[in-house]
């Protein structure tokens, strides 16, 4: 018998389809202060399955959901309602309490869903007029058709500005229709930027003026203890208002803005980010220093909205002209550093402003490893400033020497060279005053004999955030060691009885060295 092979060949037609919406529609209508927005979605499921849930953030106290119509079906085909049990509110996210979530069960590829949800705002939120900064995508899906309108009760036409969009007057308002490229829709009832500063502290300004508790006179006077000149007495009253207040989140838009009275934020020990700098600018007046607040976004504001403004520093002027800015919510950072990864927008005295990412100079690291090959013992010593300040201060602050001996172990298991710390220190990291440092010791490997030997040198890991040309030290004194052959990025420093290698470029992967030792 001849046995004929017949090859056979799987071919798989199935492609992935990527989910698609058809219309985008968000509809704002603003009637005797309450804002009424209806938000509407038609689309066809994908094998990325994205439209299968759609949730909407929102706060109970001002806000209200109500689902009008979630329906799905195949096109053609007649289309059923979700049921009650796929429709529910849950924790929310991304700065909301709540979230009303909507799920379509059973939503398969192919099939069509029409969604429309209207919520009911009723907060001090549109006393100026509606606003609001739209996104034309749907859980990053550019729709085909994309309209927003905006009408009710409207003072006078509303600023706007969105590449992509045109307007078009309507009978009771106005629309906004868009193309497949546009951009962010920004839409506002501020004519200046200096409005909207004005509308974000006019509660502040109201507790700012009235007499300041005899709590926080005494708050101050901590800080001027031992005649502390005026920088001094700033830095102080930062590690103060971060030893002894928490952080709270806060709304999101004009409801925000508003604050509790400076007696009530010190009765609770917490504040939002703009409680916590009306908290401090009111502890520098008492210090008789001139000090105002100013609102911060890393958002590009293209209109002046009140979306957005959701970090507050603080302006710090003395009679002999020095200026210093702080932000008080900043938790666990030194006392005169503002964080900015990105560019920061702020306003200053109702000026739009730009201040540029952190340089190099203002992040800085020391990174210091003095290891004996001969008993296999090591010794660390990190100094940081800027942003690497940050992260040290945030990985061991309030924790036991115990905890903090773990917490290094995991780090450098982490980091690619595990190590055995004995003993771990820490300078006062809730001292916002000094730059933070650390000390630990113990156990790097076996002691090792004469001759040559291998290993990997120990480093942490700073998550990626290392590579600070110019102001990024690790080293590496290797006690014992006659000569050592390692990376070409290194720089090798040998003396008779210590070989040291320095690296400056934030290097991450693993460093492999020869080592010879001589006992």
């Amino acid at each position: 018998m001849r046995w004929i092979l017949i090859p056979l060949f799987i071919i798989s037609v199935a492609s992935a389809v990527p989910s698609t919406v058809s219309l985008y529609s968000i509809s704002i209508n603003l009637k005797d202060d309450t804002l009424y927005k209806t938000i509407e979605i038609h689309g066809i499921q994908g094998s990325d399955r994205l439209l299968s849930r759609i949730a909407h953030g929102f706060n109970p106290q001002i806000q209200s959901i109500e689902l009008e119509e979630a329906i799905f079906g195949y096109p053609g085909m007649e289309s059923g309602h979700i049921p009650e049990w796929a429709v529910d509110t849950l924790s929310g996210s991304g700065g909301w309490p709540r979230s009303h979530v909507v799920a379509f069960p059973a939503l398969r590829e192919g099939m069509e869903i029409s969604y429309r949800i209207m919520i009911k705002d009723w907060s001090e939120s549109w006393a100026q007029g509606p606003w609001a900064v739209l996104a034309p995508s749907v859980r990053g899906i550019s729709p085909d058709s994309c309209c927003f309108s905006v009408k009710g009760d409207i003072q006078s036409n509303p600023v706007w500005s969105g590449q992509g969009f045109t307007e078009r007057v309507v009978d009771d308002g106005f629309m906004y229709t868009c193309s497949d490229s546009a951009g962010m829709l920004w839409i506002t009832p501020f004519r200046s930027f200096r409005d909207l500063y004005g509308c974000i502290l006019f509660p502040v300004n109201d507790i700012l003026n009235r007499p300041h508790p005899l709590d926080l006179r005494e708050a101050a006077l901590q800080t001027t203890s031992a005649g502390a000149d005026e920088w001094s007495q700033v830095r102080r009253a930062r590690s103060l208002v971060c030893n002894s207040m928490g952080l709270r989140a806060s709304e999101i838009g004009i409801p925000g803005f508003e604050i509790r009275s400076l007696q009530e934020i010190l009765d609770s020990r917490d504040g939002t980010p703009l409680e916590l700098a009306a908290l401090f600018t009111a502890m520098c007046h008492e210090l008789g220093l001139q000090a105002y607040i100013l609102p911060a976004t890393e958002l590009r504001p293209l209109q002046p909205v009140p979306n957005g403004w959701t970090r507050f520093l603080v302006r710090i002027e003395t009679d002999y002209g020095r200026s210093w800015l702080v932000e008080p919510s900043a938790y666990l950072t030194p006392a005169f550093f503002i964080f900015k990864p990105e560019t920061l927008y702020v306003l200053d005295k109702g000026i739009l402003l730009t201040h540029a990412p952190n340089s190099g100079a203002e992040n800085t690291l020391i990174e210091e490893w003095n290891i004996n090959l001969q008993t296999g013992t090591f010794r660390l010593f990190l100094n940081c400033g800027g942003r690497f300040d940050m992260l040290l201060r945030k990985k061991f602050a309030g924790l036991t020497e115990e905890e903090m001996i773990l917490v290094l172990s995991e780090w450098s298991w982490k980091s690619g060279r595990p190590v055995v710390p004995d003993s771990v220190s820490i300078k006062d990291p809730f001292d916002l005053a000094q730059p933070a440092s650390l000390f630990a010791s113990g156990r790097w490997s076996m002691p090792v004999e004469d001759g040559e030997y291998c290993d990997i040198l120990p480093k942490l890991s700073w998550d990626g955030t290392e590579i600070v040309s110019g102001n990024f030290k690790r080293i590496w004194n290797l006690e014992g060691c006659t000569s050592a052959q390692s990376d070409s990025t290194l720089i090798l420093v040998e003396t008779e009885d210590t070989v040291t290698l320095i690296d400056t470029t934030g290097i991450m992967h693993r460093l492999p060295v020869l080592l010879e030792i001589e006992q």
